[in-house]
């Protein structure tokens, strides 16, 4: 209530005194009807939020984004981690590969010179061993020059020990190829030259279970999966390594006629399915899934007395519908006397009917070889 409302008042009390006489008492309060106010506009302060946003909104928005920010540069941070990891573990397995490569070649020259050796490899084999092994030893070199990541420090270690293996084979193998040739019994020097191909042979099976295995794990674990650990072979048929293998091996290098003398022959053991596993039989009908890539494992025995070389397997199939038999070949390496080797073929195709389809196995015929009836097989076969 203001001033002047006041006074007001009070001029109406004195006029109510004078008009009936009497003093002002105590009266019953004048009901008056409130006095309607309009609300006051409020300007929004200059620099202050807007309207309807409120300190803790901007805060938390503020918040948002540097948490978005911070998850943006550590995204970005780290796929550049992860293309630089990647990029040096490929390189470093590039580098592995290159000195397995060339590694292996010397391998494959020296299984190619021991299973079938001539003349000229008869007059030059103590250079060519001598040229082997120092070709091995400037790999060896290669080896341990390439530096690992750290992830694969300790598997490094394993493929130099490889390359190390290598030379040390190459190194027992020359005298021994050279002592074995001079000495008239070739089964005592045959046990020594076996003796330096074993670990030649024991080389692959270190780098397989200590190097490769591990690195290919290691890879799978950090889900990497677009670079291949290089395997490694270094003798192109274990069975070079057999006591058997190296007698024959030394009569061929002395120039003797153990390849095409004496009895000599190969037998077809076999057939087997994959990858039902299921023997096939050539007196009644076998029942087979068709595929469009059949898979088969052909069994060869080695008959005769001298170990046999680069022996042909096929498999033909006659298959209702197609005009012409199909065909796939492959080759045992070596096969020692008494041995019993198995190849694996594919590539056959074979539709479902109800006709039966015709598979002809053949293995050899090897030098020498007076008996065949042994060597094919034929098997009757309904694909489903």
């Amino acid at each position: 209530m203001s001033f002047f409302e006041d006074d007001e008042e009070r001029i109406e009390e004195i006029e109510e005194v004078t008009e009936t006489g009497r003093r002002p008492g105590r009266r019953k309060p004048k009901a008056r009807k409130p006095k309607e106010r309009k609300p006051k506009e409020r300007k929004p302060r200059g620099g202050g939020p807007p309207l309807g946003q409120s300190p803790l909104a901007r805060v938390l928005i503020i918040l948002a984004a540097v948490v978005i920010l911070v998850l943006i540069t550590s995204l970005g941070i780290q796929s550049c981690l992860n293309k630089k990891k990647v990029g040096e573990y490929r390189d470093y397995f590039n580098s592995v590969e290159a000195v397995v490569k060339e590694s292996d070649e010397i391998g494959k020259q020296l299984s190619d010179m021991l299973m079938n050796p001539d003349e000229a490899v008869r007059q030059s084999l103590e250079a060519k061993l001598a040229e082997f092994l120092a070709a091995q030893e400037q790999l060896l070199e290669k080896a341990k020059q390439i530096k690992p990541p750290d992830q694969f420090k300790q598997e490094n270690e394993w493929f130099v020990a490889t390359m190390q293996i290598r030379v040390r084979g190459l190194k027992g193998l020359q005298p021994a190829m050279l002592n074995a040739l001079e000495a008239r019994d070739n089964q005592a020097g045959a046990a020594q030259v076996s003796h330096e191909l074993l670990i030649l042979l024991a080389g692959d099976v270190a780098y397989d279970e200590f190097y490769y295995q591990p690195c290919q794990l290691d890879l799978k674990e950090e889900n990497i999966t677009d670079i291949k650990v290089p395997q490694a072979k270094f003798l192109k048929d274990p069975a070079l390594a057999s006591p058997q293998t190296a007698v024959t091996v030394l009569d061929r290098l002395k120039g003797g006629t153990a390849q095409v003398s004496g009895l000599h022959g190969v037998s077809l053991v076999g057939v087997k399915a994959k990858p039902s596993g299921m023997v096939l039989v050539s007196d009644s009908e076998n029942s087979l899934k068709a595929s469009e890539s059949l898979t088969f494992e052909v069994e060869v025995e080695n008959q005769g007395e001298a170990t046999e070389s680069e022996v042909p397997i096929s498999l033909n199939l006659s298959a209702p519908g197609r005009p012409s038999p199909q065909k796939v070949d492959g080759t045992i390496p070596t096969i020692a006397p008494g041995e019993r080797r198995t190849i694996e073929l594919t590539g056959l195709a074979a539709e479902a009917g109800s006709q039966a389809a015709l598979l002809r196995a053949e293995v050899g015929p090897v030098a020498g070889e007076a008996n065949t009836q042994n060597n094919v097989g034929e098997f009757s076969i309904v694909f489903s």
